[in-house]
């Protein structure tokens, strides 16, 4: 098996370097069922109060994980089979600042930019939806419940919701059970799966860990992905940040498998750069398309989906260099087959959400895929009949019959691309027409609405809050 990044050897060399960082430097455990349950699996403690696991724990529960499960929309449409090798891309979450398309300049994130957004993304055809904003304006406690009803009224996809509580994630867990009809149906089909975190380097807290216990108990599928950044989290090389990142992710599995039987969980961390000048952590870095890749490669190896990011950004705006670090992420990821890849259009280190730039790396994700399609060698593409009939008869490709038939399909021909030859017309900026694309789709794009009752269940489940 050879990866994008690493062959069968290089994820064997990764995978004895995680087990030996659980081993030896093991886990900082601040919940103490998590902790009683790890001793009593099998792990020790060391003098310092470490909890240190032996490489069987990880191999069993790595065993024990499930190697495929779906995540479903509303409704029999749009579900994500999540499983090596298949790819799905969203966006990101939890931003606090919005670019304001009609008033013009940033300001605070809003509530009704979650309701936008979800709406624009889901317009745009992307996989699954996040919420893309951090509204300022709701108490802590009825924040994420909130943001994910208006992800749900807004977007008949599958979701991705973060959650800071416990309560965060039971609130959410039964607003998405009203949906489903029940606990148990929203088990057989999940309809969304909760973004988790450890605490770079190698700690495991309180809170986290009580999310997560709730979802191996519920069945709800979980993402456990810390912030192991280069030189910030997690040591200077990716290559040292992916084998922390992946031993705190390995955590995670680990414990969720002792506590519950049936565990849906995907694979990998988030890996990213310094700015060494600033210390922010940089989402347009080619070092995190690099790890992108060595996390797919490891879930590939693992044969359990995998966590990517990729379609974001550092600039401040859809310029040249948001195009640029975007296509960059967008292609790694598609190439190295990352499961599910989200974060797509973030802009300004993660802090900043601009329609346009949705709309930008939606069309160059399609392209990208375009461009990537494997050969098609079937008789018809091969065009041996064609051929002979152009030369022969002395005519135009241009004006041939199997031209007009399959242009469409076969090249590649957007409206926001400028094509245009030299004095034709006037140019528009690419910002300009990303922002009339965005307006279109949002003044025209109704998803599929949630049932009345259940809108009102809903609102009087928030009300209570």
């Amino acid at each position: 098996m050879n990866g994008f990044f690493l062959d069968r050897e290089g994820t064997e060399q990764i995978h004895q370097a995680t087990l030996a960082v659980l081993q030896r430097t093991g886990l900082r455990v601040d919940h103490d069922g998590v902790a009683r349950l790890l001793l009593e699996g099998g792990a020790r403690r060391d003098d310092e109060g470490r909890i240190l696991l032996p490489p069987q724990m990880v191999e069993r529960a790595l065993e024990a994980a499930e190697r495929a499960f779906t995540v479903h929309g509303r409704g029999p449409d749009g579900a994500m089979e999540l499983r090596s090798g298949n790819s799905y891309f969203g966006p990101g979450s939890d931003a606090l600042h919005q670019a304001d398309l009609k008033a013009g300049g940033v300001r605070d994130a809003r509530l009704s930019d979650v309701a936008d957004n979800a709406r624009l993304a889901d317009a745009l055809g992307f996989d699954f939806v996040m919420s893309m904003a951090l509204p300022r304006e709701l108490s802590p406690e009825r924040l994420y419940p909130t943001v994910f009803t208006e992800m749900m009224r807004n977007s008949p996809r599958p979701l991705v919701t973060t959650a800071v509580t416990l309560d965060d994630v039971r609130h959410i867990h039964r607003l998405a059970s009203l949906e489903a009809g029940g606990d148990e149906a929203l088990r057989q089909r999940p309809r969304f799966l909760v973004y988790l975190e450890p605490i770079s380097p190698l700690h495991l807290d309180q809170a986290g860990m009580e999310r997560l216990l709730y979802c191996a108990e519920h069945g709800i599928p979980f993402i456990f992905a810390g912030g192991a950044n280069c030189a910030m989290g997690a040591p200077v090389t990716p290559e040292g940040a992916v084998v922390q990142g992946s031993a705190e992710c390995l955590a995670g599995l680990v414990v969720a498998t002792l506590a519950a039987s049936k565990v849906r969980f995907v694979h990998g961390s988030n890996t990213s750069a310094a700015d060494m000048r600033s210390g922010m952590i940089c989402y347009g870095a080619p070092e995190w398309a690099r790890t992108v890749a060595m996390y797919a490669d490891m879930a590939r190896r693992y044969d359990l989906p995998g966590w990517g990011t990729a379609g974001c950004s550092d600039s401040q705006g859809p310029d040249a260099q948001a195009a640029w670090e975007a296509a960059r992420s967008i292609l790694a990821a598609l190439k190295c087959q990352s499961t599910l890849v989200h974060d797509m259009g973030y802009l300004c280190f993660g802090e900043l959400y601009d329609q346009r730039m949705l709309v930008l790396v939606s069309e160059v994700l399609r392209e990208a895929r375009h461009m990537l399609q494997p050969a098609d060698l079937s008789e018809q593409a091969l065009s041996l009949d064609v051929i002979d009939q152009v030369a022969r008869g002395g005519s135009l490709f241009l004006g041939h019959r199997d031209t007009a038939k399959n242009f469409r399909s076969r090249l590649w021909m957007s409206k926001l691309i400028n094509r245009a030859r030299v004095g034709q017309g006037e140019p528009v900026e690419i910002s300009r027409r990303l922002a009339d694309r965005a307006a279109s789709l949002l003044e025209s794009h109704r998803p599929q609405p949630l049932d009345q009752e259940l809108d009102r269940a809903l609102g009087e489940y928030l009300e209570a809050i």
